[in-house]
């Protein structure tokens, strides 16, 4: 098909079957999955001018309780979509996820295009993140994770391009989104260092910090005052560090890249049939992904390529650093490595095609269009029957509640 159609065709039609696939039973259920009970329902509770819901001692309803561990942005775009669509329905404060989500594949297209230089890595690189699991789950759930490995690519954009400006607004976003984002400088830093360029540094020291004052800038209109920011933020930093909980679907950071322990969202029992949504990656996406990483690290070392080190650094700045978390963990936590590992990924596949493997090449695209086709109704809350279900659990080590 490659031969046939121009790359620019090849993108629409991947851009236009991962916004279908995604938009696919965005109302099902109607009413909050997972963590949506802290996100989702603290956007609706903006939507109301609610000021207790910026607030640790806020009072919420029985059930749900109010997000206020991560910083506004995501929060205040899903209440945006609701001000806008003038609906409070499932479906309306997910659709920026999924637009976001829908965004991040064209992202990893555009970052493999400027790293490779290479239409056939950047179509693949996008083509594996849009069927990887993880973000697409994560993409049609009410949380913060998906903005923040979009904001995260558009931070990545810029650094590749040099425009290190507005890299550095980008990042503040994603600081702004999710604390994570600071991971970010564990990438940017060591090369600017190697390149010498110390005064972008300042950039990169200054501009997030400021962004993410702003991003409160509701908070602070709404009558708190300095001395409550750094009360909640001393909250935020004890819950983060000294809180000591369990829970059946968290898992340790050294399993996520072999997805062991996807993260059980949802269940519909029904007479005969059950439907689930479980955070899982893709299992051979994901296998051979891990795979391909070795692979452009063992490149990397004999090449010295400031590129391969992009993606090397992306995935380990934002896995590696949960290795110290003393809090409990989720395989959600692992998202903003996930475009990392497929451009990886998309790079090997291509040198597989480029030594004449064309097979080989078709083969390994095949068996993970195929994984993700059989795990598409673990994503989306497809009923299939009870025995069907069963299947899921020899890819992991989930708790079989069957």
């Amino acid at each position: 098909m490659i031969k046939f159609l121009k790359p620019k065709y090849l993108l629409i039609i991947i851009i236009l079957i991962s916004a279908f696939l995604r938009l696919y039973r965005l109302d099902f259920p109607n009413k909050y999955v997972f963590d949506e009970v802290y996100h989702a329902y603290t956007a609706k509770e903006y939507l109301k001018g609610n000021k207790e819901a910026w607030s640790p001692w806020g009072k919420s309803e029985p059930g749900v309780a109010f997000e206020w561990l991560h910083p506004p942005i995501s929060k205040e775009i899903m209440t945006a979509s609701m001000f806008l669509l003038k609906s409070t329905d499932a479906w309306v404060w997910r659709l920026p996820g999924v637009l976001f989500g829908v965004l991040s594949v064209f992202l990893v297209y555009k970052l493999a295009t400027l790293l490779f230089k290479n239409e056939t890595i950047a179509l693949v690189s996008s083509l594996l993140f849009s069927v990887d699991g993880l973000v697409f789950v994560q993409s049609r759930t009410g949380m913060n994770d998906v903005y923040l490995v979009a904001f995260t690519l558009i931070s990545v954009i810029f650094f590749s391009k040099q425009k290190y400006l507005l890299s550095a607004i980008f990042m503040g976003i994603s600081v702004a989104t999710k604390w994570p984002g600071i991971f970010l400088i564990l990438m940017f830093a060591p090369i600017l260092l190697y390149k010498r360029r110390f005064k972008e540094m300042i950039y990169f020291l200054c501009l997030p910090p400021i962004i993410y004052l702003l991003s409160f800038t509701h908070y602070f209109l709404m009558g708190y005052k300095w001395s409550d920011f750094i009360e909640l933020h001393k909250q935020i930093w004890w819950y983060q560090t000294h809180l000591k909980a369990t829970h059946d679907y968290s898992s340790p950071w050294w399993s996520w890249p072999l997805n062991l322990y996807p993260v059980w969202y949802f269940v519909d029992y029904q007479k005969n049939n059950v439907a689930n949504i479980f955070a899982s990656g893709n299992p051979a996406l994901f296998w051979i992904g891990l795979a391909s990483l070795v692979l452009t690290v063992m490149e990397f070392i004999k090449k010295r390529s400031l590129n391969l080190l992009i993606i090397i650094l992306g995935f380990l700045v934002f896995w590696l650093p949960w290795s110290v978390s003393p809090r409990i963990m989720f395989f959600y936590h692992f998202s903003p490595s996930v475009p990392f590992l497929c451009l990886s990924l998309g790079h090997q596949l291509y040198q597989i095609k480029k030594e004449g493997n064309y097979k080989s090449f078709l083969l390994i695209l095949g068996v993970i269009l195929l994984s993700f086709i059989l795990l598409f109704p673990f994503l989306t809350a497809i009923p299939i029957p009870r025995e069907w279900v069963k299947l899921f659990f020899f890819t992991n080590i989930t708790k079989n509640p069957f």
